[in-house]
């Protein structure tokens, strides 16, 4: 397209450049004589004038479509260059990108040590609460000792206060079953003292009267002291006398 118009341009330029060498030598005096009038061709400048016309207007149609076309160009122009400024702005992007990639790197490399760290931790945490759980077990086991034996200490003594009851209560029998047995001691003493004190005075006044004493068999009013034997199990006064 530049090519044509450049070509347009160097033909209308000639054809100027001719017509007005033309025109100088018509006008050129020393000439005058020799040319013939008849043959002048008056039209000549009107046919120029009318092909310059001509081509003027192709120049300028030929400006127009190369405005519009400029135009065009100039938008296509812009576009490419909003194109490849975003493509520049995301290359510098990934540039910068690229460039952090050593820092990700090491920041990845921290967080997987962190992650042993923390799992090491986590392990040691894990076994500080099976170890916690297994001293809670010894704790609560311990407990349910501590309380079976205050309930064995509970249940001792509640038995030894029973025990010393039953003790106060077979040692308050006992005395009493001795008071008993002694009040019937003192009973039989005296019927036989009162017995012998008859028989005596009995045998002192037939012997006042007679001078003598007849001997009668003596019956035996009651048991003597060592053929009583108690209705009571020594045994458990034995113990009780122990304690």
């Amino acid at each position: 397209m530049f090519g044509t118009l450049r070509n347009k341009f160097q033909t209308v330029q000639e054809g100027i450049s001719a017509s007005i060498r033309g025109l100088t030598v018509v006008e050129n005096p020393k000439l005058k004589k020799s040319v013939n009038i008849r043959n002048v061709n008056y039209d000549a400048g009107a046919d120029i004038l009318h092909r310059f016309q001509l081509q003027w207007n192709e120049l300028h149609e030929l400006a127009e479509e190369n405005t519009g076309k400029a135009q065009e160009a100039n938008n296509l122009i812009g576009t490419i260059y909003e194109r490849l400024e975003e493509e520049w702005k995301n290359i510098t992007c990934l540039n910068s990108t690229l460039a952090h990639i050593p820092k990700i790197n090491n920041a990845i490399q921290d967080l997987m040590d962190q992650i042993g760290t923390l799992q090491e931790m986590f392990e040691e945490v894990e076994g500080a609460i099976y170890r916690l759980e297994d001293l809670n077990e010894m704790l609560d086991l311990q407990n349910r000792q501590l309380d079976h034996r205050f309930q064995l200490a509970l249940y001792k003594e509640k038995k030894l206060a029973e025990l010393n009851i039953i003790k106060a209560k077979l040692a308050n029998e006992h005395i009493e079953r001795v008071s008993q047995y002694e009040l019937k001691q003192q009973k039989m003493m005296k019927e036989r003292r009162e017995t012998f004190e008859e028989v005596f005075k009995e045998e002192l006044k037939e012997y006042k009267e007679t001078g003598s004493i007849s001997k009668l068999p003596v019956t035996q009013q009651g048991p003597s002291l060592d053929e009583i034997v108690l209705d009571v199990d020594s045994a458990v006064f034995d113990k009780f006398l122990e304690n």
